[in-house]
């Protein structure tokens, strides 16, 4: 904040100068010793709080805070007075003086009051921002906001408009995560003490930000891109994988429209795990991947001949091959909707997945490595769905998966089901593992603790209730497989799970 001293007296100004250095540097002290030069300043630098003294030649200290507070009305004011003018201090206090102090003044008293001051500025400050920041939310996400008249009177006309995306659109990577404020990032950008209405760092939710900052010529458009550009390279070179899109937004465009022009822009840009720069002149690169498919057709023939390790080996070099020819994340998406249409085809596979929910991974993903993983459960997946009256002991295997999936909470075992599809229970353990690369007992295992993770994070569940929902009444014995497997407790995990 910007403190103004305001005293005709040298001595007695320098004197609250050295008193004032309490308070620096979080705030900036200006020192004047007459009215006239204190009101010249404030044309340029916003003051938050004026001490003045009450009787000086030429501009009295009433007159000075109510100039001031005509240009400045948030500006807050106290004034030094003698008994003499104790009447005078009072009659002032009813023209928006905000306190007053008795000549000579005590440094406890004197601090008590600027606290109070400072304490009392900071929280209405906070409340206009908040008020501010809410209004410019509901314009932004609002299609009809303007046309119910809701625009604010600080707003430019011409603004640069930057989305700012951490991770992905619902990845776990947050800005608490990355230690960045709205206020932070706005001092970045030089948005400081003057004009400080007119700019706004925009929270949409824990990951998206929306930068607003005036600019009504070209050169103020590149002096903020140009800061745009550091924050950017900064972030990269701490490792947060920062997405950034930006633009003008136009004389005739709502806010709403830009947010939304902004949004599109990065989709047709970002790629999962790389920084993304979207620039309103750059054209999306959108690489031929055409011939995946022929890796795809070899992958439906394993599929159908039961040969899970060389189609989880299929699937990963697919994986592999798409991260290499550094494709969108708009591309992937339909890509991986494109593939689950064609084996459902040529599977004839009646799988009971909606294809939106499954989608839904590649929004939370900030790297390549669980893709292969969602991928080769979804892929067998439908294969252990396929509708077969005899199945070779080989196409067994996925079967055997879904069996899992389905039946983790409760009590089964390898030879029930071979009993009950009529195949050797020893070929079938040896099938299974050669394709998971797990033995049944294990894959249980880690499928019932991976779900109990899930229901741990999300808090619904206490930690005691969770072994049983899985499929383990033994408490501890649960425990103990929880923290063999993760490292930690189900009470360790859920707690830091919460905090984070």
């Amino acid at each position: 904040m910007n403190l103004f001293l305001v005293e005709d007296e040298r001595w007695a100004l320098e004197e609250l100068k050295a008193l004032f250095k309490r308070y620096e540097p979080q705030h900036l002290v200006h020192a004047f010793e007459n009215g006239e030069d204190a009101l010249a300043a404030a044309k340029s630098v916003v003051p938050h709080l004026v001490l003045t003294d009450i009787t000086m030649p030429g501009m009295d200290g009433l007159e000075l805070l109510n100039k001031i507070g005509r240009s400045h009305p948030e500006a807050k004011g106290i004034i030094l007075s003698v008994h003499d003018d104790f009447a005078y201090a009072q009659r002032g206090m009813q023209t928006g003086v905000t306190d007053y102090l008795l000549k000579p003044v005590r440094k406890e008293t004197l601090y008590r009051a600027v606290d109070r001051m400072l304490a009392r500025i900071e929280e209405e400050s906070r409340s206009r921002s908040d008020r501010a920041e809410w209004s410019l939310l509901q314009r932004l996400l609002s299609a009809d906001a303007l046309e119910r008249g809701e625009r604010a009177a600080a707003e430019p006309q011409r603004m640069f408009m930057a989305l700012l995306l951490l991770g992905n659109f619902a990845s776990p990577l947050t800005w608490k995560d990355a230690g960045l404020d709205a206020s932070d990032i706005l001092a970045h950008f030089g948005s400081g003490l003057n004009g400080e209405s007119e700019c706004h760092c925009v929270t949409i939710d824990c990951r998206r930000r929306v930068l607003l900052l005036p600019a009504d010529n070209e050169a103020s458009a590149l002096s903020i891109k140009t800061k745009l550009q550091i924050l950017f390279n900064h972030m990269e070179t701490r490792g947060i994988l920062l997405h950034v899109s930006f633009g003008m937004k136009k004389e005739s465009e709502s806010l709403n429209r830009s947010f939304v022009r902004l949004g599109k822009q990065l989709e047709e840009h970002l790629r999962i795990g790389v920084p993304t720069w979207a620039a309103p002149d750059m054209k999306p690169t959108v690489p031929d991947i055409g011939e995946i498919w022929v890796k795809v057709r070899a992958l439906q023939a394993q599929i159908k001949a039961g040969d899970m390790a060389r189609g989880r080996d299929t699937v990963s070099r697919i994986v592999t091959w798409l991260q290499r020819k550094e494709v969108t994340q708009k591309q992937l998406t339909q890509f991986a909707i494109d593939l689950f249409y064609s084996l459902k085809f040529n599977l004839q596979s009646e799988s009971k997945s909606r294809l939106h929910e499954d989608m839904s991974l590649l929004n939370e993903v900030i790297n390549y490595e669980p893709i292969t993983a969602w991928l080769t459960a979804a892929v067998f997946g439908m294969a252990g769905e396929r509708e077969s009256k005899e199945h070779k002991p080989k196409e067994l295997v996925p079967v055997v998966i879904n069996w899992i999936h389905a039946n983790y909470q409760g009590d089964f075992s390898l030879q029930q089901f071979a009993s009950e599809h009529h195949v050797s229970l020893g070929h079938l353990s040896r099938l299974f593992k050669s394709q998971t690369g797990y033995t049944f007992s294990d894959y249980v295992i880690g499928y019932r603790i991976s779900k109990a993770k899930e229901l741990l994070a999300d808090g619904t569940s206490r930690p005691s209730e969770v072994g049983e929902l899985v499929g383990y009444e033994d408490a501890k014995h649960f425990s103990h497989l929880f923290k063999r497997i993760t490292g930690e407790t189900p009470t360790a995990y859920a707690k830091r799970k919460m905090s984070e």
